[in-house]
């Protein structure tokens, strides 16, 4: 059925572009900050919460909005996020505090379009759970192509962008990708609403909530502390005591991904 790989391909595309744009801003605001393993350890702190911030809104659309909703906010929010592209360092003057300086122009400059991106994976395989594939029952397979894209992205910075692309091409080729991909989030969608069963998703979700008590919620959330702070551990590590280059910062990030297709694929 193409809705598979209709899925599939948007999660991969979503996925190597969130990617990209991580070590392709960071590079870009070096010359002001320098290679410190502080500006790597923020621009990490501001990647993480405003992907969890992605979730949030996927996971609070999902449950309020019904399909057809869904994919038309998240196709205006997608499309709204063209005013901050193609990517650059937005102008915001520099102040004695740089970390809330960072952040701010993290923000300014990509928040919008990563925010937006972020959101993608959750809401397609909830998308892609509604519809009437034989695999519906259970999406998170899905998963292995969204981390393939991100482990594809960070590997290819500072083996393919980085050296033959200047950091404007790299910014204009991002803003391609981010084209293709809002047309393919669109096809999705449509897809979905086309071969989905929306009124039945809804009923599943609220029974399988009864059984899920505020305790595991809390102990769940207390786990997802720990890889996360071990990345952010190693990263700083090797970041002070190597070197702060790219390359370094990619490659624990890379194997924190690469643990995410191994987990979620359907046979482990």
């Amino acid at each position: 059925m193409v809705i598979l790989p209709l899925f599939a391909t948007t999660l991969f595309l979503s996925a190597l572009l969130l990617f990209w744009v991580q070590p392709m801003f960071a590079k870009m605001v070096l010359p002001l900050l320098g290679g410190a393993p502080n500006v790597w350890n923020t621009a990490m702190v501001f990647f993480q919460a405003t992907l969890l911030a992605g979730y949030a809104y996927a996971h609070l659309t999902t449950r309020l909005l019904s399909l057809r909703r869904q994919m038309l906010l998240h196709v205006v929010i997608v499309a709204a996020a063209f005013i901050s592209l193609p990517i650059a360092v937005a102008d915001l003057p520099v102040n004695d505090a740089p970390v809330p300086w960072l952040l701010a122009l993290l923000a300014v400059s990509i928040g919008l379009p990563f925010f937006a991106v972020s959101a993608t994976a959750p809401l397609l395989q909830k998308w892609f759970a509604a519809s009437r594939h034989p695999h519906a029952g259970d999406p998170y397979f899905l998963y292995g192509a969204s981390n393939l894209g991100s482990i594809l992205a960070l590997l290819a910075y500072p083996l393919v962008f980085e050296p033959f692309l200047r950091l404007s091409e790299q910014s204009w080729a991002w803003t391609a990708g981010y084209g293709v991909l809002l047309a393919l989030i669109a096809l999705a969608g449509l897809s979905a609403l086309r071969d989905g069963r929306p009124q039945e998703a809804a009923p599943a979700v609220a029974s399988l909530d009864g059984g899920v008590t505020w305790r595991r919620r809390a102990h769940w959330v207390a786990l997802a502390f720990a890889p996360s702070s071990l990345l952010l551990g190693v990263t700083s590590h090797i970041t002070t005591d190597v070197a702060a280059v790219p390359l370094l910062w990619v490659v624990p990030l890379t194997l924190y991904l690469l643990t995410y297709v191994l987990i979620f694929a359907r046979r482990p």
